[in-house]
C-alpha cells in the first residue's frame, strides 16, 4: 500500500467512515465514475469527454464495465505534470499498458480523473486494497442485492 493510499485508508473520509465501510463509493471525474458497492468495481465513462473520445474515435469513451474486486490485480494512479491524471484497474483480460498517455488513459480499464481533487480516487483505491488482504467470506455483501424467490 502507497503511503498516500494508507493515509486514505487510515484516516477514512470526512464522515467518519474507514476503508472497510460497506457503504458504496462513488469518485466522479472527467472521464466519468467510478462505483465501488460490496465486492464490485463499476466504471462507467460518458458525458461529454467520452462522447466527445467516440465522437473522435479515440477510443473507449462511453462504456460501463463492472468488475470482481477480487479479480483485480492492481489499481494505478498515474499523474502527469500538465495533463490530467488517470485510474487504471488491471485485471485478467485487462488492456496492456502502452507507456503512451492518450492510449493507456483511454483504454476500457483506465478512467481520466479530475483536475484537482482527486481524494475520492485514492479512497476507492484503498478500500480495494482493504478488500484485496480481507479473506474471501469476509467481503462486505453488494447493497441491494437482487432477492430470488421461489
Amino acid at each position: 500500500m502507497s503511503e498516500e493510499t494508507a493515509q486514505f485508508a487510515a484516516a477514512g473520509d470526512e464522515t467518519g467512515a474507514d476503508a472497510s465501510d460497506p457503504a458504496p463509493l462513488v469518485a466522479v471525474g472527467i472521464g466519468g465514475r467510478v462505483e465501488l458497492a460490496g465486492d464490485r468495481l463499476r466504471l462507467v465513462k460518458g458525458g461529454v469527454f467520452g462522447h466527445l473520445v467516440e465522437l473522435l474515435w479515440l477510443g473507449h469513451g462511453v462504456l460501463e464495465n463492472s468488475i470482481a474486486v477480487a479479480e483485480i490485480t492492481a489499481v494505478e494512479i498515474v499523474e502527469t505534470m500538465l495533463l490530467p491524471s488517470f485510474i487504471r484497474f488491471s485485471y485478467a483480460g485487462a488492456p496492456t499498458p502502452t507507456g503512451h498517455f492518450l492510449g493507456d488513459a483511454l483504454a476500457e480499464n483506465a478512467l481520466v480523473m479530475n483536475l484537482f481533487d482527486n481524494r475520492g480516487f485514492y479512497r476507492v483505491k484503498a478500500r480495494i486494497e482493504v478488500l484485496q488482504n480481507m479473506p474471501l467470506a469476509a467481503h462486505p455483501p453488494m447493497p441491494n442485492a437482487a432477492r430470488t424467490t421461489a
